[in-house]
């Protein structure tokens, strides 16, 4: 059964978006929605005006951009004398005026909707990434993570144990 399993099957059809003209902000907010239904989404898909797909911006990148504009070192070093609420208030208004594209991942994996499971798996040993998405087309259908590759193949696993 496990081998006849294909990408759309595993795939999830809802998944966050932002246009590549958003905000750092506005990706951090939309991840962290998405994570209040299901909280092992971690990517986050960037379109165009048009839907087009443009890249992607997962974890990861928003750990990145996170640390190179809000954590600063000189933010954190101090005499002592700085209201930390603060200085994070004014570090986080950096994140409203940052855009995506420094972080963007223009390439990211791509699956055919029909591929089958093996291959679903070969892409993600490939690009060294915990997700694909599925597109046919210019359209993205829906986002793979490894954790539902995992648990279509345990699933058959577990009962042949």
């Amino acid at each position: 059964m496990m081998l006849r399993k294909r990408a759309w099957d595993m795939m999830r059809d809802e998944f966050p978006t932002v246009q590549d003209d958003a905000s750092l902000a506005e990706a951090i907010r939309v991840m962290r929605q998405s994570m209040v239904d299901t909280p092992d989404s971690q990517v986050v898909v960037v379109k165009n005006k048009n839907g087009k797909l443009v890249g992607a911006i997962n974890l990861w990148k928003l750990f990145k951009a996170v640390k190179q504009s809000v954590l600063k070192d000189e933010n954190l070093k101090s005499d002592g004398k700085v209201d930390w609420d603060q200085q994070f208030a004014n570090a986080c208004l950096i994140c409203t005026q940052l855009r995506l594209d420094d972080y963007l991942i223009k390439n990211p994996p791509i699956l055919k909707p029909n591929e089958p499971i093996l291959l679903v798996l070969d892409t993600f040993l490939k690009s060294r990434r915990d997700w694909a998405l599925v597109v046919e087309g210019d359209r993205v259908m829906g986002v793979v993570y490894v954790t539902d590759v995992y648990r279509e193949m345990t699933r058959d696993m577990v009962q042949i144990f």
